[in-house]
């Protein structure tokens, strides 16, 4: 009977993780998308320089979970990410409203996808 019990406690425990991760990521980036929608009201504002302070602290944020996150996901779609802010970035020093309001939905997207692929549904599973 102890040999059950090493294996099913070892599942459960994985479980467990892979549960905590889904809502972890779920959590961070709800939490980016409510920011970024907060930089696209400012930009929206013409408030360039606000906008661009707020894209700083929420990359520095984003930045700060990625050694975890590069643990758990695809490196490719991170770097999707990654390459949206840099965008993002350099199109917010412009001023260029379209393209930042295009860029910041892209990223959202991005970020959805992100925490679609780490959330725990029967496409993920199969």
């Amino acid at each position: 009977m102890k040999a059950f019990y090493i294996p099913a406690g070892l599942l459960a425990v994985i479980l467990g993780f892979s549960l905590w991760t889904c809502r972890y990521v779920e959590q961070r980036t709800s939490h980016w998308s409510a920011l970024l929608e907060e930089i696209d009201g400012l930009a929206r504002q013409e408030e360039w320089g606000q906008a661009e302070e707020r894209l700083k602290a929420a990359y520095a944020d984003w930045d700060a979970s990625q050694t975890f996150f590069h643990t758990i996901m695809d490196h490719n779609e991170l770097d999707e990410a990654e390459n949206l802010f840099a965008g993002a970035f350099a199109v917010c020093r412009e001023a260029d409203g379209a393209d930042f309001h295009m860029l910041l939905a892209q990223l959202m997207g991005q970020l959805r996808l992100l925490s679609e692929t780490q959330s725990v549904s029967i496409k993920n599973v199969l």
